[in-house]
């Protein structure tokens, strides 16, 4: 199962590596993001541009679980390819951790590139501790929306109307959280914790770790395997 996985990892990511628009968004855009807002609005506060680097890797979690693994079903199902994945001789679940797992390691770079921004942009290093906190958060991270992005596609699936609840769903949470900025007002706080992104944020941030998230985890991994079983596919 190990050599499946590795298989399967190795080939989502050159896949994923000739969409010349998804590696733009995935790789240069969070660095752009980073660069505007940090000049905008924290050059010369250490503190801020911390809550920047790690908001911002929190968002691009967000949106490649969401946005890159979610849509993908869409395509297989609108091949014909997803009722061939269901007659494969091992757990679909495998399948899609190869996908998930082909997303950390572009993420991975992200972060490299990130830190490397800070660093000449704004004189500000990284530390092993956060670098580790950062790799704690991509992989939980990336588990957790991929599979939210699984089951929103899968609920919508016949009617093509997932698009836009993930859109929604996606900047919901980004206006409610902590990535970019602090929040005064008690009742945005109140959904933003409710929904997992802060949740993300913090084991990012090195503020520990939120019991709430294995019940997010559980419950999407759960629900996508259903959702997936349930689908019935034409001849």
């Amino acid at each position: 199962m190990i050599k499946i996985l590795g298989q399967s990892t190795y080939y989502q990511f050159l896949m994923f590596l000739r969409i010349k628009q998804a590696v733009f968004f995935s790789l240069v855009f969070p660095v752009f993001l980073f660069f505007i807002f940090g000049n905008l609005w924290g050059a010369a506060d250490k503190d801020y541009i911390s809550l920047l680097l790690s908001g911002i890797i929190g968002m691009t979690v967000a949106s490649d679980g969401l946005f890159a693994v979610g849509p993908v079903v869409k395509e297989y199902y609108a091949s014909g390819l997803i009722k061939y994945l269901r007659k494969l001789p091992f757990n679909i679940l495998w399948h899609f951790t190869g996908l998930i797992l082909s997303r950390i390691i572009s993420l991975l770079f992200i972060v490299a590139l990130l830190c490397l921004t800070a660093k000449l942009a704004f004189d500000y290093s990284v530390t092993l501790s956060q670098l580790l906190d950062f790799v704690s958060g991509i992989f939980i991270g990336l588990f957790l929306f991929s599979f939210t992005g699984l089951v929103i596609t899968f609920s919508g699936i016949k009617h093509n109307s997932s698009a836009g609840l993930i859109n929604l769903i996606y900047f919901i949470m980004l206006f409610t959280s902590k990535a970019l900025y602090h929040i005064e007002n008690e009742m945005i706080n109140l959904v933003g914790n409710i929904l997992p992104l802060n949740s993300i944020l913090s084991i990012l941030r090195g503020e520990g770790f939120h019991t709430s998230i294995i019940a997010w985890l559980l419950f999407t991994i759960a629900l996508f395997y259903y959702l997936f079983n349930k689908v019935k596919f034409g001849r």
